[in-house]
């Protein structure tokens, strides 16, 4: 149903019903589990906090940190959960205080930093300021946890696609995870939403709603995110990966079993060593630095390092999937 604000009346929001919203079709969740699936490319997505202090009181005794909200917290386990489906996930560690009208103006530059990487989705983190829990208090299956509002803004050019994706997120979540999604909000304003398609902002829980319910929330929120953005299935056994070549049942590209084995030498294996460990070390440093925090930057050096080992490190990359970094 859609509803629209229409006036305040002793601090509460009234609104007046315009009609029914037809949800995209999901109906191609049902074939997820029977269909194989092949990655044809990589699948990526960013992650920021424009309220850098927002807390959880329950759990951290206050509803404001200024130093760091756990909000990051939430954050990065939506980045892990995301990440076990397969899906790069980078989190910005970048502060925007205070809380305040400028915040979305602070938390800009965060936004353009991380699109230089090229996400196929960009979310601000946020928890909402609603002090009834109740609001936000669900149990999916046998787990007490959090539903999640969707935020919308309504003033920028990628209303229309964003709006779209939302609608999409909440199909998959009514069909997989009924009652994870509070709710779409259509806000008057961009949020950062103008600086690119299948942005969109999750309210995570309210301040008055503990932590530990929150993050339960996140593998589910995880999953319908992979689903609404790459459809679940993204190909079949014996088509062709992303360079062309033809799979084969045992999961070998045509080519590799005619491969050569290389001879070894002390002398060799010994500069080699020499060159790997440089290389590593510059992949760790370069984490670091360019997200801002050891956790962010170790878990983007532990990308790039299994990529470089093809996935003796670290974990393997998917068969047929290619990386580049610049």
């Amino acid at each position: 149903m859609l509803y629209e604000i229409v006036r305040m009346q002793d601090g509460v929001a009234v609104a007046k019903e315009q009609g029914g919203i037809n949800l995209p079709d999901v109906s191609w969740l049902d074939a997820d589990s029977a269909l194989p699936v092949a990655a044809l490319r990589e699948k990526r997505m960013a992650l920021y906090c424009t309220h850098s202090d927002e807390s959880y009181e329950p759990s951290d005794g206050t509803y404001s940190d200024e130093e760091r909200g756990s909000i990051y917290q939430v954050a990065n386990a939506l980045a892990d959960a995301l990440e076990e489906k397969g899906v790069e996930a980078e989190v910005s560690e970048a502060l925007h205080y205070p809380h305040d009208a400028g915040a979305y103006r602070r938390s800009r530059q965060t936004a353009v930093q991380l699109l230089k990487a090229m996400p196929d989705a960009l979310i601000d983190v946020h928890r909402d300021g609603i002090p009834d829990p109740d609001q936000y208090a669900v149990t999916i299956g046998d787990k007490k946890c959090s539903k999640v509002r969707l935020l919308v803004g309504r003033g920028n050019q990628n209303m229309e696609v964003n709006k779209e994706f939302a609608l999409k997120i909440k199909a998959v979540a009514d069909k997989v995870y009924p009652g994870l999604i509070k709710d779409i909000y259509m806000g008057k304003g961009t949020y950062n939403q103008d600086l690119a398609p299948h942005s969109v902002l999750l309210e995570c829980g309210t301040y008055t709603l503990s932590k530990e319910r929150v993050m339960t929330s996140m593998p589910m929120m995880a999953d319908v995110l992979n689903r609404a953005m790459y459809g679940g299935v993204t190909g079949s056994a014996g088509v062709s990966d992303a360079k062309g070549n033809n799979a084969s049942k045992g999961g070998i590209t045509q080519g590799q079993e005619d491969a050569p084995a290389m001879e070894s030498g002390k002398g060799v294996s010994s500069g080699i060593l020499w060159v790997v460990g440089i290389a590593l070390a510059a992949v760790i440093i370069y984490g670091l630095v360019s997200t801002g925090s050891v956790k962010g930057g170790m878990r983007k050096a532990g990308r790039n390092i299994s990529e470089m080992t093809g996935g003796l490190v670290g974990k393997k990359p998917r068969d047929g999937e290619e990386h580049d970094h610049s």
